[in-house]
């Protein structure tokens, strides 16, 4: 009792519970922004962004790659032949693409800058955007090429859990 006999207040907050539930723990993902220490390069920013923006969170200390295949016939996709493709891949630290078109191909690699990895007869390596802005390139390659590739058909191979649908939201904003 306190002074003129009123009674004292409770030290503690009665709002707060007095016990807590016991959590339980997370499944570890990756950080889709480059380990400290890890030099930052053009590609593995643009990866990490890209993951930030589609909500995915790669496992972590696992390697993991994001396929993506455009084809110009009306029918679902694939990753084999096709005479008119474009395939998208993206990993940890890395992204590129191939564009096959007739008898020519440019396989372009984006670390810290956009080269062409074995070939570049369509001269693309020049005209390559951020990742985030891929769907203008496709676009430019349908009008150069009077083409159309059916965004719906895309065929997507990934090794992050959950991410599919975020990847074909994507590839439908193209």
């Amino acid at each position: 009792m306190s002074e003129g006999g009123r009674k004292r207040p409770p030290t503690t907050n009665p709002a707060l519970p007095r016990t807590s539930t016991p959590t339980l723990p997370l499944p570890k993902l990756a950080d889709p922004r480059p380990a400290r220490g890890t030099p930052s390069t053009a590609g593995s920013l643009a990866v990490a962004s890209w993951l930030a923006d589609r909500g995915c969170f790669p496992p972590a200390n696992r390697p993991w790659r994001v396929q993506i295949a455009l084809e110009t016939s009306d029918r679902p996709a694939s990753f084999g032949f096709a005479p008119t493709r474009f395939v998208l891949t993206i990993e940890p630290r890395t992204w590129g693409f191939a564009f096959h078109h007739g008898d020519r191909t440019s396989t372009i690699r984006i670390d810290s800058i956009a080269s062409a990895l074995d070939r570049d007869e369509h001269r693309l390596a020049a005209m390559t955007p951020p990742l985030k802005r891929i769907g203008s390139l496709v676009r430019d390659l349908e009008a150069r090429y009077r083409i159309f590739f059916p965004r719906h058909h895309a065929a997507v191979r990934s090794d992050i859990p959950g991410s599919e649908p975020m990847i074909r939201a994507w590839v439908q904003s193209f």
